[in-house]
């Protein structure tokens, strides 16, 4: 006998659209998990770089007030990382290494004889 009817047909139109949302479902979850995960991974490794960046500013401002008379160039070993530095003309070059990390920076050297007092 032949099933006919209103129910019979829906079953029949409908068949396996399960197995369809369950994918769809699926891959909607996979996408979202691997941008939280990757937006994590970003923000990790955005802190790791701004922490080292002060790190290595801390270090600069701890170079230039413990030096008194430099040689054209050298190197400085600290705790956290080392410090070159060369210098040209009136300009101070350092480049200060942390871990993997390398921060470059420029500054302008003062003779002896100038001062930062004004004259009245």
């Amino acid at each position: 006998m032949k099933e006919s009817g209103l129910n019979h047909q829906h079953k029949r139109l409908f068949k396996g659209n399960i197995l369809f949302s369950t994918l769809v479902l699926f891959l909607i979850c996979s996408s979202l998990s691997i941008i939280v995960i990757e937006s994590y991974r970003l923000t990790v490794d955005m802190n790791y770089r701004v922490k080292n960046y002060y790190l290595a500013k801390i270090m600069k401002q701890m170079f230039l007030s413990e030096i008194n008379n430099l040689k054209d160039s050298g190197k400085y070993q600290y705790t956290l990382g080392t410090i070159s530095y060369n210098q040209t003309n009136k300009q101070l070059n350092i480049e200060i290494k942390i871990g993997t990390d390398l921060f470059k920076f420029t500054e302008s050297v003062k003779d002896d004889t100038e001062s930062n007092t004004e004259k009245k």
